[in-house]
């Protein structure tokens, strides 16, 4: 089997909800020294197809947790794998991320797989949990002078309470990046309520997280300083 091949069975297993077959597409890539970000590409479309084929209702919580358990397993995978684990990881952990769920929505799917995809790509993730109040957040930031806030909702109900907390983060925090993500979101109102970058997407989130560090006062030169690449 080619490269394209393989990897393409790795989305496939956990879209197909196997952990099994996970595991042995991770050996296959394994033998084949495929980088890092090729294999946690493959994970997170084929997590990313399975939470879409969940909201569509193709999906049963038994089988999308199933396939939770198969790209973690391969996430796992990541924290050990050389090529991707040394100098990229080394990198980004230099990178805080503070991530959780606004206060007065329960649901964290979406956040459980965004953190997941940021730890695999070696940032430093700390997961706040769901239904967080505004102050919560702000002690966590000044705590662990986070680099970058990410704040999910599946409501709208939050909205006005997002715009609060990144109002304040802004006075708090300025060096701090925001990025959003959820249901009510696009790019459109990522920017109203004063986020520097909105993810679509769990695929989206790594290159979001880097563009949104660009973005913030003095972001460049934090970026080339810590070494994201």
């Amino acid at each position: 089997m080619n490269m394209t091949d393989i990897l393409a069975g790795l989305e496939q297993s956990v879209l197909s909800n196997n952990p099994e077959e996970t595991a042995r597409a991770l050996q296959a890539v394994k033998s084949k020294e495929y980088s890092g970000d090729d294999i946690l590409n493959a994970l997170t479309r084929g997590i990313e197809k399975a939470r879409q084929g969940f909201k569509q209702d193709k999906y049963s919580i038994p089988d999308l947790l199933l396939a939770i358990d198969a790209y973690r397993m391969g996430v796992n995978f990541l924290k050990n794998y050389p090529p991707f684990s040394d100098a990229q990881k080394e990198k980004k952990s230099r990178f805080q991320i503070v991530i959780g769920v606004a206060e007065g929505d329960v649901h964290d799917l979406g956040k459980n797989i965004v953190a997941a995809v940021l730890e695999a790509s070696g940032y430093c993730v700390h997961d706040m949990g769901r239904n967080i109040p505004n102050e919560v957040f702000l002690e966590k930031l000044e705590s662990t002078k986070a680099d970058v806030l990410a704040l999910s909702t599946m409501m709208s109900t939050p909205l006005d309470n997002m715009a609060e907390l990144i109002r304040m983060v802004r006075k708090m925090f300025p060096q701090t990046a925001i990025i959003v993500g959820g249901a009510p979101f696009d790019v459109t109102l990522a920017h109203q309520i004063g986020a520097d970058g909105y993810a679509e997407n769990a695929i989206a989130v790594p290159e979001e997280t880097k563009r949104a560090l660009s973005c913030i006062t003095a972001g460049e030169q934090a970026v080339a300083s810590k070494g994201l690449t």
